[in-house]
């Protein structure tokens, strides 16, 4: 009685890209002996086109073609002799860590107002004193009313408005509350709205709601 050995995937070659599969790695290895470089580029040209098939996602990106004789390169462990028409993918390049995502290291004083407000109270603190200067005073002080009315529940008075300005400009912008307009979104829906957006965030981001519990006193309509 003749015992047969099973082929079993875990006793081949290890894929170096599995998503090809064990096919394209086989040709990759008939290239790789083919004496002739003219007939190994023509080659790496035609299993190229077959990857593309088989990655189609990859077709979205403008170049995808640089990427897939990257794959190529790598399905051959980097060994491969032919006519690339992109730079020639190497080993090194491949372990190469990508550069570090710079992130703001600085904290946001009040977290419900967000950090655009933030950039918008750097930008409006360096300008110089007048009307539009003012006007974008009003503007931003119009959002932090707003946005705490959305999201703590609670009508700022012109004055903590004032008082919040002056701690995000570090003092470069200190204005009065008799000397704020301040326009109020009385609408529901905006209410809602924003503050089911800023609710999705935190949760995503695994925060908690805090709440505001200053005394902010009475409301000024102007």
């Amino acid at each position: 009685m003749t015992t047969m050995q099973e082929d079993y995937n875990t006793q081949r070659e290890h894929l170096n890209i599995s998503e090809y599969g064990r096919q394209i790695q086989e040709y990759v290895k008939h290239i790789q002996s083919l004496p002739e470089r003219e007939v190994r580029t023509k080659w790496a040209h035609s299993v190229v086109n077959i990857m593309a098939t088989l990655n189609p996602e990859l077709r979205q990106q403008s170049n995808y073609r640089e990427k897939l004789w990257g794959h190529l390169y790598r399905i051959a462990d980097f060994n491969l002799d032919v006519n690339c028409p992109y730079p020639v993918p190497t080993r090194e390049g491949k372990a190469r860590k990508p550069s570090s995502i710079p992130y703001f290291d600085s904290k946001i004083k009040f977290r419900f107002y967000g950090r655009n407000l933030q950039n918008m109270v750097d930008k409006v603190g360096e300008m110089k004193n007048g009307e539009l200067k003012q006007d974008l005073v009003n503007l931003i002080a119009s959002f932090m009313f707003n946005s705490c009315k959305s999201w703590n529940n609670e009508n700022l008075s012109n004055d903590v408005i004032a008082e919040h300005l002056k701690i995000l400009s570090k003092g470069k912008l200190s204005p009065e509350g008799q000397d704020i307009v301040v326009s109020p979104d009385n609408s529901p829906a905006a209410f809602n709205q924003q503050g089911s957006q800023q609710r999705k965030f935190f949760k995503r981001g695994g925060q908690k709601k805090g709440r505001f519990n200053r005394n902010n006193g009475g409301f000024r309509r102007h």
